[in-house]
């Protein structure tokens, strides 16, 4: 039976003398974070959810983290603050908050060497009001090892880049639900959290060749997407065109329409596998269609938010707005080092590999 997060947020005033006004609710988001273990490093990837409860308007100053092990002993500690000519807090875009105010903050300290037991995390967040009073809130966080039940084959074929995976950096990673366009549009989870954009290359690991503007010229557009696993597709769209466009306002009502041509298999698990930006016409399946592992379903294209043909491919709990990413581990995938490739033991891939699927 899986542990469930344990969250814990304590306040510590210093300076303030009105308590009760005074009041900073902070919640990760999810509520069970997952530790995803690469070759040579693990990963968290959550958000904390902060409000000022205060009338006050409140500017973060610092975060921090401490890690424990199951005895209580601190086996790392690092920290954001705005110390310095060039303050690391800085990286921390959206810091004031007004009275009543809620805003996502992405967690910061999201990646770890393997050596590091991530049992319990003591994450100490500092504000100050306009008086220059200062105040932490401690929140613990006790993640959990994300375990796949099975095993998932890579959706394409060929040497591929990793354009865009779901680090810190990553777009799909920084998908802020709170940020009130997206807000509007009822999305109150990160669907994407866990996403990646591939694109296939050729042997010399050219993305095209002639010129960039047309999409026929790119080695991946119209190639094959395969099924990852067995599974029931949920949901099967070709009614888009290869524009790069979708339309905006219906993300109220089907938030895959983000993703233009798009087909949803939901798996023995439980799980969905989403594949994006499908080309118009190449569909192989349909809604109650079952499909096998490494099936052929669809090819690359460019619809809906597209910049260039590539495949978004995401695992995910729900095809709903308050659906929540999941992590994805491959059975069939190698490392390019140099000259040579070598197979990814963990199955993880990461923004910028090159990596080759057969």
């Amino acid at each position: 039976m899986n542990k469930l997060l344990t969250t814990l947020s304590l306040i510590l005033f210093i300076g303030f003398n009105s308590l009760g006004q005074n009041f900073i609710s902070i919640e990760p988001k999810p509520l069970n974070v997952y530790i995803e273990q690469g070759e040579n490093k693990q990963f968290l990837n959550f958000d904390f959810l902060v409000k000022n409860n205060s009338t006050d308007t409140l500017s973060l100053s610092k975060i921090a983290v401490s890690v424990y092990d199951k005895k209580n002993h601190l086996i790392l500690s690092r920290f954001l603050d705005n110390n310095g000519t060039a303050p690391s807090i800085n990286i921390i875009p959206n810091r004031a908050f007004n009275g009543g105010e809620t805003k996502l903050i992405f967690n910061p300290f999201s990646e770890f060497n393997l050596a590091v037991l991530l049992d319990t995390l003591t994450f100490e967040f500092t504000f100050s009001n306009n008086k220059s009073e200062d105040f932490i809130i401690k929140s613990l966080v006790s993640p959990i090892k994300y375990e796949q039940k099975e095993k998932y084959a890579f959706p394409l074929e060929g040497k591929i880049l990793v354009y865009d995976g779901h680090d810190f950096y990553a777009h799909h990673r920084r998908f802020d639900f709170e940020f009130a366009p997206i807000k509007q549009l009822g999305i109150s989870a990160n669907f994407m959290r866990y996403a990646y954009d591939f694109i296939i290359l050729d042997s010399a690991n050219n993305q095209f060749q002639g010129s960039a503007d047309k999409d026929e010229n790119y080695f991946g557009y119209g190639k094959p997407v395969f099924a990852i696993a067995d599974g029931v597709v949920i949901y099967a769209s070709n009614k888009h065109k290869d524009d790069k466009t979708f339309d905006v306002p219906e993300l109220l009502n089907n938030p895959l329409e983000l993703y233009g041509n798009c087909i949803a298999i939901q798996h023995t698990n439980g799980v969905i596998s989403i594949y994006g930006h499908l080309m118009q016409n190449s569909l192989k399946v349909k809604t109650g269609d079952t499909v096998k592992a490494k099936n052929m379903i669809a090819a690359i294209g460019v619809s809906g938010s597209s910049f260039l043909p590539h495949l978004h491919f995401e695992m995910r709990n729900s095809i709903n707005s308050s659906a929540e990413g999941l992590p994805s581990y491959f059975s069939n995938i190698f490392l390019f080092a140099g000259n040579s490739t070598e197979r990814l033991k963990s199955g993880l891939v990461e923004t910028g590999n090159v990596i080759y699927s057969k």
